[in-house]
């Protein structure tokens, strides 16, 4: 009798589990759905790079970006978690470190020239939007804190 082949799924749960994953399926989903977590103009500066024991770690391109998805970070877990359908993220880590180009020779940076002008999203790589909506973000998570 011929062995069938063994599943990848089937695979990938134990040696998932020994990388710090739950369910390896699971955490695909934060890179396949990353522009939908966080919209096209964040995902043009930010990349989920690991996810292990609950940690997502983010890396961005500029320490300003770090500094507004780092406000952003319980708005990221509570969306993963969301997708996942279970709590797969339960602390957001950022660090710095500029992107290579795609694999398919272009750029991220393309999704940000794409982004309306009328998206919540960030529409350009303008440090100073991006500082003056990571103030926004501190002071709204301030308030919530106070409450």
């Amino acid at each position: 009798m011929k062995d069938e082949p063994s599943r990848l799924r089937d695979l990938l749960g134990p040696l998932g589990q020994r990388l710090g994953m739950r369910d390896p399926a699971r955490t695909g989903l934060v890179w396949a759905r990353w522009v939908e977590i966080v919209g096209p103009g964040i995902a043009a500066h930010c990349r989920p790079s690991s996810l292990r024991d609950g940690v997502l770690r983010l890396r961005t391109d500029s320490p300003t970006w770090a500094t507004e998805v780092g406000y952003l970070a319980e708005e990221i877990s509570r969306k993963v978690n969301e997708i996942a359908r279970e709590p797969l993220v339960t602390e957001v880590r950022v660090w710095v470190k500029p992107f290579d180009p795609e694999p398919d020779g272009g750029s991220r940076d393309r999704a940000t020239k794409e982004t309306p002008a009328t998206s919540r999203e960030p529409s350009s790589g303008d440090p100073l939007e991006a500082l003056a909506r990571a103030r926004a973000a501190w002071a709204r998570r301030s308030q919530r804190e106070r409450s």
